[in-house]
This record gives structure tokens, sequence and C-alpha cells, in this order.
């Protein structure tokens, strides 16, 4: 029982260390904190999948307070599996339409981190996530940029479950701009480094879990990296926010 339990945690901190998922978090949870200013915030993690960001912000962040919707079921009770693991009473997650008013709001973030891509309505989506918001509140999207490509040869070109390939930044702004949202920043990001140790990360993630063990550090040492600069190429991904009035 206890090996299960250590091979489990060992596979979750695997999953969240892949290399474009590592950049994703931190994105996400440099802006939250810099909105929070040192006062606990109330979240939503839209699309959540199976929980990871929402619980790595519950367990960083215990004064917060979480919320997880997706359409998954069985996502969401993996997410539930975790959160109750770890002990995470600040976290919850529940199975919702990201396209219908959601039943709950007065969020001061909400998250859509590689969501809307997924999602043939995102206009809808992103009006009923904007919706969520408290007056003051804000929502934080990633998405792929329109014309991104992989970096090595016969890596896949196309993101898992995309309706369609990405957002042009003015295109992205532009949709939060129509949900009602203020003060758009958009911004580049996930280029040739992370990029790289991402198609990498999917050549390997079906060996051995001693050789993922092993490669993984070295892949989150090129998030740190490039978080610092030391990158070439385009940007594969945006990351774009606004406020509600």
């Amino acid at each position: 029982m206890i090996a299960q339990r250590l091979r489990t945690a060992l596979e979750e901190r695997i999953a969240l260390l892949a290399p474009a998922r590592r950049l994703r978090l931190a994105s996400a949870r440099e802006l939250l904190e810099a909105a929070a200013a040192g006062r606990a915030l109330r979240v939503l993690d839209a699309g959540c999948g199976d929980g990871l960001l929402a619980l790595a912000l519950a367990r960083r962040h215990p004064e917060w307070r979480l919320v997880g919707v997706d359409l998954n079921e069985q996502l969401l009770a993996l997410a539930r599996s975790r959160a109750h693991a770890r002990g995470l009473a600040n976290v919850r997650f529940a199975q919702g339409d990201l396209t219908r008013p959601l039943e709950e709001g007065g969020f001061d973030a909400v998250l859509a981190i590689e969501c809307l891509t997924e999602i043939e309505d995102d206009r809808a989506a992103l009006a009923s996530l904007a919706g969520a918001l408290a007056p003051g509140g804000v929502l934080i999207a990633h998405v792929p940029e329109r014309d991104w490509r992989p970096v090595l040869r016969a890596s896949a070109g196309t993101w898992r479950h995309e309706v369609r390939h990405g957002y042009a930044a003015e295109e992205i702004a532009e949709a939060l701009r129509s949900a009602g949202l203020g003060e758009i920043d958009v911004r580049p990001t996930m280029r040739g480094l992370v990029t790289v140790a991402q198609e990498l990360r999917d050549r390997i993630k079906g060996r051995r879990l001693a050789v993922r063990a092993l490669a993984f550090p070295l892949m989150a040492a090129a998030v740190r990296v490039e978080r610092l600069g030391a990158t070439w190429g385009t940007a594969r991904a945006l990351v774009a926010t606004g406020r509600r009035a």
C-alpha cells in the first residue's frame, strides 16, 4: 500500500513537471499572486481536467478557496481523490458546461488554461467565465498561438483535443473585449526551449517510470531557464488577461 502511494505521488509529480504544463502553471500562479496583492482569493479553474493546477494552488495558498469545473466526470473523480489524499479542504471540483452560465459566481479570478481551444463555442464560454467574475475580478487565459508549429521532426502538430489550432494575439484580445472585459493584456510565451523539452517529454511518456523520473528534472530546468529569458524562436502560446469592471 505504501509503495503504491509513493508511486502514485511520483506519477503526479512527473505529470506536473511536464515542461509546457509547468510553464502554464508558473505563469498563472505569478499573475494570480500579483492580482492577490497579499489577500486571499476565490479562484475558478475552468476546464480543470485532472485538477493538478487547482491542487497546486490550493496547497501553496491554504487561505485561498478554489473551485475546479470540467465536463469530464472521470477526471473530476481523480481530482477529488487527489485533494482527499493531500488533505486539501480549500479546493473542490464540480461538473459543469463552460458554455452555459455557471451556478457559482463572485470569483476574484478565473483561469482558462488551454481549455478554450477545445471548446467549439469559445465565445459562449468566455461570456460565461466573465459572468462568473466579481467586479474587479480578472480572467487569465492561456491559449496556443494560432500559427504554432512543433520544433522536432515527427512531433505532433496539433493540440490534443483542438477544435481550433489557436489564436492570434488580436483575436484573443477581441474575444475578451466581446465578453465585456477591459484592461486587456496579451503576452507571448512558450518559445523554443520549453517546446523542445515538451516534445522530448511526449516521446518518453510511455517509457518506464524510472526513465521518466530521471529525465524530468532536466525538463523542469528548461522551464526555469526559459523564464529567465534564455530561449529562442517564436512564441507558441499566449497569456491573455482581462478584468471585469
